[in-house]
């Protein structure tokens, strides 16, 4: 990490470089370079071999160094790292290195006054060779800081080492290898739960298939973090996948060797990289208070992970949907939030590492309302189609927001900027139509820092003249045009009960003449049949008893009376 990115987590450390920069006039920066010493050799596999990190700064003093070197991971391993003897004599980080990832990473600082030379040691590095080959080992980023007052990077060049290294009575290991020369087929190892050889997996259950070539007689497997480990679990029954168990976290090498009619043939290899364990535990810290008026608060945040490193981290603030990706090194710290309006937060912060295991931290943080806008004049009532002009004063050359609303309903957002002095004229854009309205303001400063907004101002909008008088008309004219239609649905149902009446009088006549006439037919034949009935009565032989003769007498009398009484009817339906 450069200077420029030294963690503000390290407090003293900062203190101290800015200190030092500080105690030197500026002057004109030089070239830099990072090489290594020495820059080649051979060597045996297996064998150890030290080289050491180099700053060459001859023109210029510098103060600070940092770098990343990159080398095969198949071909050496790191020892150890020694920084005895070393120019640098104050270390924001220790020296690391990652032999899974092929990487190590340094950074330090030379007291004043600084180092000015050909060959200023930085540390010394001790690799073990894996394999046989040729391995480039080389810077993948650095930097040379000038001990000028502004930590100028003098950097202009970063040397390769290249070295080679040859087999001691052993035949160098490659991850595909023909079976044998008599069937000429390869053996190729591939995963379905770990297809990348180079990619970092939560899954510690790693399952390898292969393709059994024709005449195979036994399959030796092997699973362990050397990569030069022979197979020795021996399936006589040649089987054609395999699905380790639970594996702890770590860098595995599964090997896998066929034996045919013709013996057995070379090792063929798969690496698995393992990290089942999130990333270290950590915390969200505010170096200038959680609690202020600044808009963009700086949060300082860091954390490590012991196998494959720290991805990214994922940033929300508060109940944001979609969270803010960023790289772990050069953006998370310091992390400076993003702009927000007053309130309180909550900082949501997710360690992502390269095998998606997560870590979380949240902290909150309060962002205080600088001081609203006082308003100087506006006005209570304005006519339709007048221009709403507020006047007032805030800060120099702030923004001023004002919200209109008709009830809960937000109607314009208008906008004004202050002057020098810090005055403001805001002129409405949006005419407003007849009503009562409410307004508040909000400002932002030059910084980005808001105040929260005015308690609400009442104006109410009137009809002009002509509105009023066209209005006036249109509502007289609409109430007798709703008259003079209600009076049109009466006369014409009154015309047609008119026109309708009769001929219901006449249809009733004729139905009543006509009822008149089946009544007297109905009557006449009752009375004709009640008559025979009667005379039969008196024909018998025998005397009729007195009870008999009242009967009869009483009956006839009833018969003529109801005759009467129907007669009479049919004559009032008639004259009706």
């Amino acid at each position: 990490m450069t200077y420029r990115n030294l963690k503000i987590n390290e407090p003293i450390l900062l203190f101290a470089v800015s200190f030092f920069i500080l105690l030197f006039p500026f002057s004109i920066a030089s070239a830099a370079t990072l090489n290594f010493s020495p820059p080649s050799g051979s060597h045996n596999v297996g064998s150890t071999f030290s080289t050491n990190v180099i700053v060459e700064s001859t023109d210029q003093a510098m103060n600070a160094v940092s770098g990343v070197i990159s080398f095969p991971w198949d071909k050496l391993e790191v020892v150890s790292i020694s920084k005895q003897g070393s120019i640098l004599s104050l270390w924001p980080a220790e020296p690391s290195f990652s032999n899974s990832a092929g990487t190590i990473n340094f950074e330090g600082i030379v007291l004043n006054p600084g180092y000015t030379g050909a060959s200023g040691k930085i540390l010394t590095i001790t690799f073990r060779v894996r394999n046989s080959g040729t391995a480039n080992v080389s810077f993948s980023s650095g930097s040379v800081l000038a001990n000028d007052g502004t930590g100028a990077n003098i950097l202009n060049g970063m040397r390769v080492a290249v070295f080679t290294f040859a087999s001691a009575g052993a035949t160098p290991l490659a991850p595909q290898v023909e079976v044998s020369a008599a069937t000429g087929n390869t053996l190729s190892i591939t995963s379905t739960t770990h297809p990348d050889e180079t990619e970092w997996y939560a899954d510690n259950t790693p399952e390898f298939s292969w393709n059994l070539p024709s005449g195979v007689l036994e399959v030796r497997t092997l699973i362990g973090k050397n990569p030069s480990g022979a197979p020795s679990v021996s399936y006589l029954s040649p089987i054609s996948k395999k699905k380790i168990d639970e594996l702890p976290d770590g860098t595995y090498y599964f090997a896998l060797q066929v034996r045919t009619k013709v013996g057995w043939g070379s090792v063929s290899r798969y690496r698995v990289n393992i990290d089942t364990t999130p990333p270290k535990p950590f915390s969200i810290t505010f170096p200038h208070g959680n609690k202020g008026w600044e808009p963009q608060p700086v949060a300082l945040f860091n954390t490590t992970d012991g196998e494959s490193g720290v991805s990214h981290y994922d940033i929300k603030i508060g109940n944001e949907a979609k969270p803010i990706k960023i790289a772990p090194v050069a953006e998370s710290n310091p992390y400076v939030i993003p702009a927000q309006i007053p309130g309180t937060y909550t900082l949501l912060v997710t360690a992502v590492d390269n095998a998606g295991n997560v870590r979380n931290g949240s902290a909150d943080f309060t962002i205080e309302s600088i001081d609203a806008p006082t308003i100087s004049y506006y006005p209570d009532t304005i006519e339709e189609g007048d221009i709403l002009k507020i006047r007032g004063a805030t800060y120099p050359g702030a923004d001023i927001i004002a919200y209109i609303r008709e009830g809960d309903t937000l109607v314009s957002e208008e906008s004004s900027k202050s002057n020098s002095f810090g005055d403001f004229s805001l002129i409405a854009t949006k005419r407003l139509d007849p009503g009562v309205y409410t307004f508040t303001l909000r400002v932002k400063d030059l910084r980005g820092a808001q105040s929260a907004e005015t308690a609400p101002f009442t104006i109410s909008v009137k009809p002009g003249l002509v509105t009023g008088l066209v209005g006036s008309m249109w509502k007289y004219f609409s109430a007798s045009l709703l008259i003079l239609l209600m009076l049109g649905i009466l006369v014409w149902v009154s015309a047609r009960l008119w026109f309708r009446i009769p001929h219901t009088i006449a249809r009733m006549r004729r139905e009543a003449r006509e009822a008149e006439k089946v009544s007297e037919k109905a009557f006449r034949v009752l009375r004709d049949g009640v008559q025979k009935h009667l005379a039969r009565l008196r024909k018998v032989s025998r005397k009729l008893t007195a009870e008999e003769t009242e009967f009869l007498e009483q009956f006839e009398k009833k018969l003529e009376e109801a005759e009467e009484i129907i007669a009479k009817e049919i004559q009032d339906i008639s004259r009706s």
